[in-house]
């Protein structure tokens, strides 16, 4: 049994040692396994890591195109940008840049609504050139609250033009220090004339481009204006007086007279007439009766000649010059008192047309009292005229 016993235990010593052995040569594996694991990861990385840059940077004429301005394929340039300019902003396609003018589905730039910035020294009485109607009620003149004008016993349009007592018109030309109105010469009295009427101004950047193309053609009209304007835009209303137009009262705040009493009736006259003179020397003026309306009580209250109109050019309507300009073409006579609005764009538009293609065609160009005159029809208080030759 010993020797028996000595065997076993060598055989147990064998295993032992060799079970030592390698227990420690496990270290060793997991040391080399590791440094394998960390060796591959670095290269996957750095690998990675290059690939991201190569395609996030894109060529350098890539990026020099965006620095220069210029736009790549599928991309959109900012409305604030110039064209081939520096610091353009490039939007990916379909998007909306920051101040979301790009990439609306109807083409539009969402700045529709914004108002016009007026040219430097045009608009310097401090009003918002996007209210040009603030205050009036503009349904145009044939569109009266009660679907009225004044004309529906006249075969054509109102007409207009103020005559003081004792014969003497309510003209203001003649004080003016400005042009003397009207072209053509004055011994042609055979030639066709109308009155060109501008009514609910002044505004300044309409008013003047319609003052700049009659001064041009040596044309004359009258201005009837609305009370409650003129403080606003007073250095617009001295331009049209100082450079001889005819000013004229269209009441204080644009209301159908035929609806007031006396006594409201009076205050939108005095008032206006009243201001006007505060500005320029006017004295007494001829009225145009908003939307045409002027019944029996309202002409005896007047105290001076009310002007209409004998052809309506529908500014107010259209809003557009070429449908202004034919319409009126297609109407005009000898003897017509026009009537326009020297609040639209679309009318001054139409006016730089019509004034020199009136003068082509041989017609002169007055004012109301001037038409009156050359036609040798006196203005009379209290009576509402569509022409010199219709009136009631």
């Amino acid at each position: 049994m010993d020797g028996i016993d000595m065997l076993e235990k060598a055989e147990k010593m064998k295993i032992h040692r060799e079970s030592a052995g390698d227990t420690a040569m496990m270290p060793a594996k997991q040391v080399f396994w590791g440094v394998l694991m960390l060796v591959s990861l670095f290269v996957l990385v750095t690998a990675g890591l290059s690939a991201g840059r190569a395609a996030g940077n894109g060529s350098g004429n890539e990026r020099a195109s965006h620095r220069l301005g210029r736009v790549p394929d599928g991309a959109v340039a900012g409305d604030g940008a110039i064209a081939g300019g520096w610091g353009t902003e490039v939007l990916a396609a379909g998007k909306i840049d920051a101040v979301g003018s790009a990439g609306k589905p109807d083409g539009k730039t969402g700045n529709e609504g914004t108002a016009p910035v007026p040219p430097d020294g045009v608009e310097s009485e401090g009003v918002n050139p996007a209210l040009p109607d603030e205050g009036i009620e503009n349904k145009g003149e044939d569109a009266p609250p009660d679907g009225k004008n004044g004309n529906e016993d006249a075969d054509s349009p109102p007409e207009a033009e103020d005559t003081q007592p004792g014969g003497k018109t309510g003209s203001n030309e003649a004080d003016a220090p400005g042009k003397e109105t009207g072209n053509g010469d004055a011994e042609d009295a055979d030639a066709p004339v109308v009155a060109l009427t501008f009514d609910d101004g002044p505004f300044t950047k309409v008013t003047n481009r319609i003052v700049d193309v009659l001064l041009a053609h040596d044309a004359g009209a009258t201005f009837f204006v609305v009370g409650s304007r003129i403080d606003m835009y007073s250095d617009t209303l001295k331009r049209v007086y100082e450079s001889g137009f005819e000013v004229a009262s269209h009441t204080w705040s644009h209301r159908d007279l035929n609806g007031l009493s006396a006594d409201e009736v009076l205050k939108e006259l005095n008032d206006t007439e009243e201001r006007l003179n505060t500005y320029i020397p006017v004295g007494e003026v001829l009225l145009r009766p908003p939307y045409g309306n002027a019944d029996e009580p309202v002409r005896e209250i007047a105290g001076t000649a009310l002007i209409n109109w004998s052809l309506d050019s529908e500014d107010w309507k259209s809003r557009d010059a070429d449908t202004i300009i034919r319409y009126v073409l297609s109407a005009v006579k000898d003897g017509d008192i026009i009537l326009m609005h020297d609040l639209y764009e679309s009318t001054a538009e139409a006016v730089e047309y019509l004034v020199p293609e009136l003068v082509a065609r041989g017609y002169r160009i007055v004012s109301v009292s001037e038409l009156f005159e050359l036609k040798g029809i006196p203005l009379e208080e209290g009576i509402l005229y569509r022409n010199p030759f219709d009136c009631y």
